[in-house]
């Protein structure tokens, strides 16, 4: 874990506690991307796309940490629950229908 990615994070959440949630996402993305090993960047992006219903971030974010966060076990459980039940949700989402040509 670089001094950088620390430092971004911290960043974060701050934009996040003043409403500036959308530059806060790039930062986490940022860390994410870069497989940072500790969990907040996820945990704050899985709540985040969760809030949102964006069940396919949740997954992609759910599987980075899997791969990347050096965490205990019941940590781990939490991020493959979160998994499953975005797939779940996302399974349940109806599928867009194209509309009728007037």
């Amino acid at each position: 874990m670089t001094v950088d990615l620390v430092k971004q994070y911290l960043r974060a959440q701050n934009l996040e506690q003043v409403g500036r949630v959308d530059e806060a996402l790039e930062l986490y993305e940022t860390a994410v991307a870069a497989a940072f090993d500790a969990s907040g960047p996820y945990d704050r992006l899985i709540t985040i796309y969760g809030d949102r219903a964006q069940h396919a971030d949740v997954i992609r974010v759910a599987e980075s940490a899997l791969a990347s966060v050096k965490t205990y076990d019941d940590k781990r459980g939490w991020y493959e629950r979160m998994r499953h039940e975005a797939q779940r949700a996302k399974e349940r989402m109806p599928k867009p229908r194209p509309r009728p040509v007037e």
